[in-house]
Protein backbone atom coordinates (compact mmCIF):
# COMPACT_ATOMS: atom_id res chain seq x y z
CA UNK A 1 0.00 0.00 0.00
CA UNK A 2 1.17 3.25 -1.45
CA UNK A 3 2.11 5.53 2.06
CA UNK A 4 0.31 8.50 0.73
CA UNK A 5 -3.46 7.82 1.48
CA UNK A 6 -6.00 8.60 -0.97
CA UNK A 7 -8.22 10.93 0.64
CA UNK A 8 -11.72 10.33 1.50
CA UNK A 9 -15.16 11.92 0.18
CA UNK A 10 -16.72 14.98 1.82
CA UNK A 11 -19.71 12.76 2.87
CA UNK A 12 -17.56 10.47 4.71
CA UNK A 13 -15.59 13.06 6.60
CA UNK A 14 -18.80 14.22 7.26
CA UNK A 15 -20.15 11.13 8.75
CA UNK A 16 -17.13 10.73 10.85
CA UNK A 17 -17.95 14.24 12.17
CA UNK A 18 -20.84 13.32 13.07
CA UNK A 19 -19.77 10.10 15.12
CA UNK A 20 -17.52 12.41 16.87
CA UNK A 21 -19.73 14.57 17.88
CA UNK A 22 -22.49 11.99 18.69
CA UNK A 23 -19.58 10.63 21.35
CA UNK A 24 -19.47 14.34 23.09
CA UNK A 25 -22.68 14.55 23.65
CA UNK A 26 -22.90 10.94 25.71
CA UNK A 27 -19.02 12.04 27.16
CA UNK A 28 -17.56 14.55 29.57
CA UNK A 29 -14.52 16.50 28.53
CA UNK A 30 -12.72 16.40 31.88
CA UNK A 31 -11.89 12.76 31.06
CA UNK A 32 -10.03 13.56 27.99
CA UNK A 33 -8.64 16.66 30.16
CA UNK A 34 -7.36 14.57 32.77
CA UNK A 35 -5.65 12.44 30.47
CA UNK A 36 -3.80 15.01 28.23
CA UNK A 37 -3.34 16.78 31.37
CA UNK A 38 -1.27 13.52 32.79
CA UNK A 39 0.02 12.18 30.26
CA UNK A 40 0.87 14.84 27.25
CA UNK A 41 0.89 18.19 28.89
CA UNK A 42 4.33 17.94 30.58
CA UNK A 43 5.87 17.26 27.36
CA UNK A 44 4.70 19.69 25.59
CA UNK A 45 5.33 22.65 28.19
CA UNK A 46 8.64 21.19 28.27
CA UNK A 47 9.04 22.43 24.48
CA UNK A 48 7.08 25.47 24.73
CA UNK A 49 9.35 26.67 27.57
CA UNK A 50 12.05 27.71 24.87
CA UNK A 51 9.48 30.00 23.42
CA UNK A 52 8.23 33.73 24.92
CA UNK A 53 5.27 34.72 26.46
CA UNK A 54 4.42 36.41 23.36
CA UNK A 55 5.01 33.63 21.00
CA UNK A 56 2.00 32.02 18.85
CA UNK A 57 0.59 28.80 19.31
CA UNK A 58 -1.91 26.91 17.11
CA UNK A 59 -3.53 23.77 18.43
CA UNK A 60 -5.46 21.72 15.60
CA UNK A 61 -8.50 19.77 16.20
CA UNK A 62 -8.77 21.18 19.97
CA UNK A 63 -12.20 19.94 20.52
CA UNK A 64 -13.89 21.13 23.88
CA UNK A 65 -10.30 20.25 26.15
CA UNK A 66 -8.38 23.19 24.22
CA UNK A 67 -5.16 21.47 26.21
CA UNK A 68 -2.52 24.78 24.48
CA UNK A 69 -4.64 26.78 26.74
CA UNK A 70 -2.17 25.49 29.83
CA UNK A 71 0.73 27.24 28.18
CA UNK A 72 2.43 30.61 29.29
CA UNK A 73 2.39 32.14 25.73
CA UNK A 74 -0.43 34.52 25.39
CA UNK A 75 -1.42 34.36 21.83
CA UNK A 76 -3.50 31.19 21.48
CA UNK A 77 -5.65 29.90 17.87
CA UNK A 78 -8.15 26.93 18.82
CA UNK A 79 -9.06 25.01 15.33
CA UNK A 80 -11.81 22.76 14.89
CA UNK A 81 -14.81 22.53 12.62
CA UNK A 82 -17.30 21.93 15.27
CA UNK A 83 -16.39 24.75 17.67
CA UNK A 84 -19.93 25.97 17.64
CA UNK A 85 -21.17 22.83 18.40
CA UNK A 86 -18.94 22.62 21.37
CA UNK A 87 -19.58 26.20 22.40
CA UNK A 88 -23.11 24.69 22.24
CA UNK A 89 -22.45 21.68 24.10
CA UNK A 90 -20.17 23.06 26.82
CA UNK A 91 -21.37 26.90 27.38
CA UNK A 92 -18.59 29.04 29.38
CA UNK A 93 -16.02 25.55 29.08
CA UNK A 94 -13.94 27.01 25.87
CA UNK A 95 -10.85 29.39 27.18
CA UNK A 96 -10.06 32.92 25.56
CA UNK A 97 -8.19 32.77 22.60
CA UNK A 98 -8.98 32.90 18.76
CA UNK A 99 -11.22 30.05 16.93
CA UNK A 100 -11.49 29.13 13.57
CA UNK A 101 -14.18 26.75 13.30
CA UNK A 102 -12.76 25.11 9.82
CA UNK A 103 -10.67 22.67 8.76
CA UNK A 104 -6.47 22.23 9.17
CA UNK A 105 -6.23 21.51 5.17
CA UNK A 106 -6.80 25.60 4.42
CA UNK A 107 -5.36 27.58 7.49
CA UNK A 108 -6.22 31.16 6.94
CA UNK A 109 -3.10 32.52 8.47
CA UNK A 110 0.01 33.87 6.94
CA UNK A 111 2.95 31.63 6.93
CA UNK A 112 5.68 31.89 9.45
CA UNK A 113 3.06 32.55 12.15
CA UNK A 114 3.26 30.09 14.96
CA UNK A 115 5.92 29.39 17.19
CA UNK A 116 4.02 25.41 18.42
CA UNK A 117 1.43 23.41 16.50
CA UNK A 118 -0.42 20.75 18.16
CA UNK A 119 -2.25 18.40 16.72
CA UNK A 120 -3.58 15.94 19.01
CA UNK A 121 -6.21 13.24 18.25
CA UNK A 122 -6.75 14.46 14.90
CA UNK A 123 -4.97 13.41 11.37
CA UNK A 124 -6.39 9.99 11.45
CA UNK A 125 -10.16 12.27 11.76
CA UNK A 126 -9.17 14.38 9.08
CA UNK A 127 -10.55 15.01 5.65
CA UNK A 128 -6.77 15.63 3.76
CA UNK A 129 -4.09 14.42 6.09
CA UNK A 130 -1.15 15.39 3.44
CA UNK A 131 -2.80 18.67 2.94
CA UNK A 132 -2.93 19.33 6.55
CA UNK A 133 0.89 18.84 6.52
CA UNK A 134 1.44 20.94 4.05
CA UNK A 135 -0.22 23.87 5.89
CA UNK A 136 1.41 22.99 9.32
CA UNK A 137 4.46 23.41 7.65
CA UNK A 138 3.60 26.50 5.87
CA UNK A 139 2.72 28.39 9.04
CA UNK A 140 5.24 26.93 11.27
CA UNK A 141 7.82 29.38 11.96
CA UNK A 142 11.64 27.73 10.96
CA UNK A 143 12.45 27.52 14.78
CA UNK A 144 8.79 26.31 15.29
CA UNK A 145 7.70 22.85 17.02
CA UNK A 146 4.71 20.51 16.04
CA UNK A 147 3.52 17.75 18.21
CA UNK A 148 1.45 15.19 16.97
CA UNK A 149 0.05 12.88 19.04
CA UNK A 150 -2.45 9.81 17.40
CA UNK A 151 -3.21 5.95 17.42
CA UNK A 152 -0.91 3.31 15.31
CA UNK A 153 -2.08 0.27 13.64
CA UNK A 154 -0.45 -2.69 12.93
CA UNK A 155 0.66 -2.60 8.77
CA UNK A 156 -1.85 -5.40 8.67
CA UNK A 157 -4.88 -3.57 10.73
CA UNK A 158 -3.68 -0.13 8.63
CA UNK A 159 -4.29 -2.26 5.27
CA UNK A 160 -7.26 -3.99 5.55
CA UNK A 161 -8.71 -0.47 6.99
CA UNK A 162 -7.72 1.12 3.39
CA UNK A 163 -9.35 -1.65 1.57
CA UNK A 164 -12.15 -1.45 3.06
CA UNK A 165 -12.43 2.12 2.88
CA UNK A 166 -12.13 2.12 -0.93
CA UNK A 167 -14.23 -0.79 -1.81
CA UNK A 168 -17.17 -1.10 1.03
CA UNK A 169 -16.74 1.99 2.82
CA UNK A 170 -20.11 1.25 4.57
CA UNK A 171 -18.21 -0.78 6.58
CA UNK A 172 -16.18 1.83 8.37
CA UNK A 173 -18.79 4.47 8.44
CA UNK A 174 -18.32 4.21 12.46
CA UNK A 175 -14.26 4.41 12.36
CA UNK A 176 -11.63 7.08 12.33
CA UNK A 177 -11.15 7.63 8.30
CA UNK A 178 -7.44 6.87 8.35
CA UNK A 179 -5.26 4.04 9.81
CA UNK A 180 -1.87 4.96 10.19
CA UNK A 181 0.66 2.05 10.67
CA UNK A 182 3.60 3.68 13.05
CA UNK A 183 5.84 3.17 9.83
CA UNK A 184 3.09 5.10 7.73
CA UNK A 185 2.55 8.02 9.99
CA UNK A 186 7.11 8.29 10.46
CA UNK A 187 7.22 8.64 6.58
CA UNK A 188 4.35 11.00 6.21
CA UNK A 189 5.97 13.11 8.89
CA UNK A 190 9.42 13.04 7.37
CA UNK A 191 7.88 14.44 4.19
CA UNK A 192 7.57 17.89 5.94
CA UNK A 193 9.80 18.01 9.19
CA UNK A 194 12.10 16.71 10.73
CA UNK A 195 11.35 13.68 14.10
CA UNK A 196 13.06 14.99 17.05
CA UNK A 197 11.34 12.34 19.59
CA UNK A 198 8.87 9.93 19.92
CA UNK A 199 7.28 8.66 23.14
CA UNK A 200 4.71 5.17 23.04
CA UNK A 201 1.85 6.48 25.33
CA UNK A 202 -0.12 3.02 25.31
CA UNK A 203 -2.82 2.05 28.09
CA UNK A 204 -3.99 -0.19 25.67
CA UNK A 205 -3.00 -3.81 24.45
CA UNK A 206 -4.29 -5.82 21.85
CA UNK A 207 -3.08 -8.94 20.09
CA UNK A 208 -1.22 -9.45 17.20
CA UNK A 209 -1.24 -9.01 14.67
CA UNK A 210 -3.55 -5.85 15.38
CA UNK A 211 -1.54 -3.95 17.70
CA UNK A 212 -2.31 -0.60 18.50
CA UNK A 213 -0.31 2.49 19.78
CA UNK A 214 -0.59 5.73 21.26
CA UNK A 215 2.27 7.79 19.60
CA UNK A 216 3.33 11.24 20.34
CA UNK A 217 5.53 13.03 17.71
CA UNK A 218 7.59 15.98 18.76
CA UNK A 219 8.66 17.88 15.21
CA UNK A 220 10.82 20.53 13.31
CA UNK A 221 11.10 21.92 10.15
CA UNK A 222 13.40 20.48 7.82
CA UNK A 223 14.60 23.67 7.14
CA UNK A 224 15.11 24.16 11.04
CA UNK A 225 18.71 24.67 12.97
CA UNK A 226 17.10 24.98 16.24
CA UNK A 227 18.90 23.39 19.49
CA UNK A 228 17.07 20.44 20.51
CA UNK A 229 15.45 20.03 23.44
CA UNK A 230 17.01 17.90 26.01
CA UNK A 231 14.76 15.36 27.49
CA UNK A 232 14.14 16.37 31.69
Amino acid sequence: MSNRHKPISRNRWQASQNETMARWRKHSPNIDREQQERDILPVIQRYAAQYPEDGFILEIGCGPVCLSQNLPQKNKTYLDPLIEDFRRRFPGVLPDGEFLATTAERINKPADSFDMVICLNTISFSLNPELIMHEIERVLKPEGTLVVDMRTHSPLEARLHYWAEQLIPSLCSKTRPYYYSLRGIRRTLARHFKIEEELNQSRFKFWFPFKRQQMLFICSRNDSHRKTVSPS
